[in-house]
C-alpha cells in the first residue's frame, strides 16, 4: 500500500490546556507517553503549495504499547476556503525524546474518506518552533496500517521524502 502526500484535512476542535496538563499528570506518574495538542502549518509543495493544514491531536500510551487518542484534521485552500476536515482514531503512538510518531486511522463512515490514514510526526521545539511530518494513504479497497510508521523514515519505495513543516501558530506538547 502506497502512501500519499498528504493533502491533509482540518481541525474542529482542540484539546484543552486542562486536558494537556491532566495527561502530562498521568504521563509523568504512570509511565504513559502522551502527545497533545493543535498547531497550524502550510503547505509548500507543488500541487498544494499555500495549503493551510491544522492538526489537533490529544493521545496516550500506556507501557504496554496500547494507544488510543483523537486526530483532528483541517485542510484549507489559500484563500481559506476549506477541502475537508473530519476526525480519526489514534491506533498507535510512540515517543522517544521529544518526537512522538503516531497512526489515525478516519472510522468507516466518518466524512467522504474510506480506509484513510495519517502518519505523523511531531517534533517538540521546547522554547523554538515545533516541527510535522506527514504522509497519508489514500481512499484505498483495505483498512490501512494501524501501526506507527515514521512518515520520515519509513515510507515505502517510490514514494518521495516527506518535508519537515515548522508550526506557525500553535503547538504541541510530548511526553514520555
Amino acid at each position: 500500500m502506497a502512501l500519499a502526500a498528504a493533502a491533509a484535512v482540518g481541525v474542529a476542535a482542540s484539546p484543552s490546556v486542562a486536558q494537556a496538563q491532566q495527561s502530562e499528570a498521568m504521563s509523568t506518574t504512570a509511565g504513559w507517553s502522551l502527545v497533545a495538542g493543535l498547531g497550524h502549518f502550510v503547505y509548500d509543495e507543488p500541487g498544494t503549495a499555500g495549503h493551510r493544514i491544522w492538526f489537533g491531536v490529544q493521545a496516550v500510551a500506556a507501557a504496554d504499547g496500547s494507544a488510543y487518542g483523537q486526530f483532528l484534521y483541517r485542510h484549507e485552500l489559500p484563500d481559506g476556503t476549506p477541502v475537508g476536515q473530519g476526525r480519526a482514531d489514534v491506533t498507535c503512538l510512540k515517543v522517544t525524546g521529544n518526537v512522538a510518531v503516531f497512526t489515525a486511522i478516519v472510522p468507516e463512515g466518518q466524512g467522504n474518506v474510506k480506509n484513510h490514514g495519517y502518519y505523523v510526526k511531531v517534533i517538540d521545539g521546547g522554547s523554538g518552533p515545533d516541527q510535522i511530518v506527514d504522509a497519508q494513504t489514500q481512499n484505498g479497497a483495505e483498512r490501512p496500517p494501524t501501526h506507527c510508521i515514521d512518515p520520515e523514515t519509513e515510507l515505502p519505495p517510490g514514494v518521495p521524502q516527506r518535508p519537515r513543516y515548522p508550526v506557525l501558530i500553535g503547538g504541541y506538547t510530548v511526553h514520555s
